[in-house]
């Protein structure tokens, strides 16, 4: 049995199934090349120095912008939100393997088109960036629970617009399913899915080399910063499939991300997971897919595509 890892935007990803498992999180500009060939998406990710953060002032009074820290179920989450109006959209983070990087820095331009139509926020998860660490393996219901415990905090009910990026759309898929009475809709941006876990189940991936792959849900849920059973995320949303909200999605699809064209997996699951992208977008209430001319990091080169997909999902709540 071999382990499959590679190097997406500075960070070691280790069994992450689609293109998604790793945001190239780097300062807000155009990542340069990495020198490593593999086939995930690359880029050099700097690490800037960690801010010390403050407690938010609690409650939040409507239209206040949030930066600080909040205390969720005995642990300190790092949250940050700016602008008004409905619904409020959270940008949930990608993959992040390396101590002080935090994940606010690197939608700046993405927040920077949204906020002048809604409430944006964002949060760095339990063991990254400024939030705490917290003990042992992060469960799905620790995940979701965090996301959620840190909204209700700061007097934010919802329904929220989730945006997906990159291994947030794990997250997204299952918050989707545990609260589909506080979801929107979703934008997910080059990101992972629940479904991705189907095509891993039918054989499709070599032996070694998927989330479920023994000795990579002990790296993802063990050794890595995140502390994240990649395996467990999919496998539980995914069983929950039949709860998922009635409500708009949007996938942007990274046509020049190297999974589109190359990948450990073999030759055949490009093919496979575009299809398989296809129909998932398609079964939402309403769901498009949609091909961006960019690489991995979609929320850095074309912002203003993301935001129009942002858009899209919050006209069809009020057409």
């Amino acid at each position: 049995m071999k382990r499959v890892s590679w190097m997406a935007g500075g960070c070691v990803v280790v069994a992450v199934l689609l293109v998604a498992g790793c945001s190239s999180l780097g300062p807000d500009e155009s990542s340069p090349a990495n020198d490593d060939t593999t086939s995930s998406p690359t880029g050099s990710a700097s690490v800037p120095p960690s801010g010390a953060l403050g407690e938010v002032s609690l409650p939040v009074a409507d239209g206040v912008d949030v930066d600080g820290l909040v205390a969720v179920d005995g642990h300190n989450l790092a949250v940050h939100c700016t602008g008004s109006g409905s619904p409020t959209v959270i940008i949930l983070h990608g993959w992040i393997d390396q101590p002080r990087v935090t994940s606010h820095d690197y939608y700046g331009r993405l927040t920077g088109e949204l906020k002048p139509d809604f409430r944006v926020c964002d949060y760095d998860r339990a063991n990254v960036g400024d939030s705490d660490t917290v003990a042992g393996t992060q469960t799905p219901e620790m995940v979701v629970g965090d996301l959620d415990g840190v909204m209700e905090a700061i007097g934010d009910d919802g329904p929220y617009l989730l945006v997906g990026q990159s291994a947030g759309g794990m997250v997204a898929s299952a918050y989707a399913v545990a609260h589909p009475e506080k979801v929107a809709g979703i934008v997910m941006v080059d990101a992972s899915f629940d479904e991705e876990v189907t095509i891993e189940d039918v054989g499709m991936v070599p032996e070694g080399a998927g989330p479920c792959d023994p000795v990579n849900r002990k790296f993802d849920g063990e050794e890595s910063l995140q502390k994240i059973d990649n395996c467990t995320m999919y496998k539980w949303a995914y069983e929950r499939r039949d709860l998922r909200p009635r409500v708009p999605l949007v996938y942007l699809a990274a046509k020049r991300a190297s999974w589109n064209h190359e990948t450990a997996f073999g030759p055949e699951w490009p093919t496979a997971i575009v299809a398989l992208m296809k129909s998932y977008a398609a079964s939402w209430s309403p769901g498009k897919f949609e091909w961006v001319d960019s690489d991995h990091d979609i929320h850095l080169e074309r912002p203003d595509i993301v935001a129009d997909a942002v858009r899209w999902v919050a006209e069809q709540r009020h057409p």
